[in-house]
């Protein structure tokens, strides 16, 4: 049916894992990290680490104030503004 089977081992100490498939033989790769929890870096940036390589990932966590119109204009966007870093969103105009 063209499936592979067969246990996933870390043959070293980095995160890619190796099988041969029990049925014909074949070998297969892939990268698998073992991540850590997230933990501040400094303004809204968010960090984790693999435990196993200690390769590093990132992702912002923002803390976002109120959405608000951007003007009194009839189809003014709406802007909202993180309250760490400053960093502004808009919407597409809006139509009130």
């Amino acid at each position: 049916m063209g499936r592979h089977s067969g246990e996933w081992s870390h043959p070293g100490s980095r995160c890619e894992m190796v099988r041969v498939c029990a049925v014909c033989g074949k070998t297969e790769e892939r990268g698998r990290h073992d991540w850590g929890a997230f933990a501040p870096a400094g303004g809204c940036d968010r960090v984790r680490h693999c435990l196993r390589c200690g390769a590093t990932d990132s992702w912002p966590e923002h803390d976002w104030g109120p959405w608000l119109y951007a003007n009194t204009e009839f189809n003014a966007p709406q802007v909202r503004t993180c309250r760490r870093c400053q960093i502004s969103e808009r919407t597409t105009p809006t139509y009130r």
